[in-house]
């Protein structure tokens, strides 16, 4: 998952840095967009030819939540003095596989895309977001309040959402679910879809498009407090165990010195006045240190889907 935590805190945030130039960026092209951007090995802040790109999959839809990275992008700009641009892709693939590639920097992932990302090239983690006092969510699983459904099995032969395809709480746990009943997804429900954001499946529950979904616990919570006249035709039948949160990552060939800057920011946001505000905002109590072993639940998980 987007760091779910970081959009679904900012639902409806406006910027505080008025004035400033739209740090969104279409990355359509990157060799036309950026024809200096080409990867030679490890990268310092001085050595770095481009701004540092922080980059994220889009969790819930642009409307909900994109205004929400800004004033945090902005922030790190200031910190590492070094420009920063904050970049979306479709799907954690595309963020994945731009950060195998050299072109991103910084990114927000869900964890199976961590876990995927540190097997396959080594992705590190920077730090996770806090909320409530504790590092962790889980994968709801929601029905319309009308329907007879109560519990995973009754989704048979039901319609179905799934988020991301790289999504744990969004793919891989409704997955786990089926084949912890002996089914395929393909003959357990009658039909599935991909919304690819956790706030549309929740919509699609709502609006009667499909019978269920399978959404992030904190963007689930986030949008109920912003929309509850659309959570109030919504029920939670099935809640699975905890796990670590969605973590900030960043590219394992960045110089150990910029590393160490970029963390220092993310885990000391919260000490400073305009750093409290803004996480105050994003909806986070704080970023905290977090080791890989958090995400071996994660991992046993995506083994048993045989998906790692």
């Amino acid at each position: 998952m987007a760091a779910a935590v970081i959009l679904a805190g900012g639902i409806g945030l406006t910027g505080c840095f008025s004035g400033q130039r739209d740090i969104v960026i279409n990355l359509n092209n990157l060799s036309n967009d950026y024809p200096r951007a080409v990867y030679t090995g490890i990268d310092s802040k001085s050595s770095l030819a481009r701004p540092l790109r922080v980059a994220a999959a889009p969790v819930i839809s642009p409307q909900e939540g994109y205004k929400a990275y800004t004033d945090l992008v902005q922030y790190l700009s200031s910190y590492l003095q070094h420009p920063v641009e904050f970049i979306t892709r479709q799907t954690y693939a595309e963020v994945n596989l731009l950060m195998n590639s050299g072109d991103i920097d910084v990114a927000f992932v869900c964890t199976y895309a961590y876990v995927r990302g540190q097997r396959d090239f080594g992705m590190e983690l920077v730090a996770a977001p806090e909320v409530n006092g504790r590092a962790e969510y889980a994968s709801y699983i929601i029905v319309s309040r009308t329907s007879p459904v109560n519990n995973f099995a009754g989704l048979k032969g039901k319609r179905f959402a799934f988020t991301d395809p790289m999504s744990l709480s969004g793919r891989l746990v409704p997955l786990y679910l089926v084949q912890e009943l002996g089914e395929i997804p393909e003959s357990f429900f009658s039909s599935y879809i991909f919304t690819y954001s956790h706030d549309k499946s929740i919509r699609a529950v709502a609006d009667g498009i499909v019978d269920g979904a399978a959404v992030d616990s904190l963007v689930y919570e986030a949008f109920a407090r912003e929309h509850p006249d659309i959570t109030n035709k919504i029920k939670v039948i099935q809640k699975s165990r905890p796990f670590a949160s969605p973590p900030v990552v960043m590219r394992p060939t960045l110089d150990p010195s910029l590393k160490k800057e970029i963390r220092s920011a993310f885990l000391s946001l919260h000490k400073t006045p305009a750093g409290a505000q803004i996480v105050s905002r994003l909806g986070v109590d704080r970023f905290i240190n977090i080791g890989d072993e958090a995400y071996n639940s994660v991992r046993e998980i995506a083994r048993r889907v045989g998906y790692l």
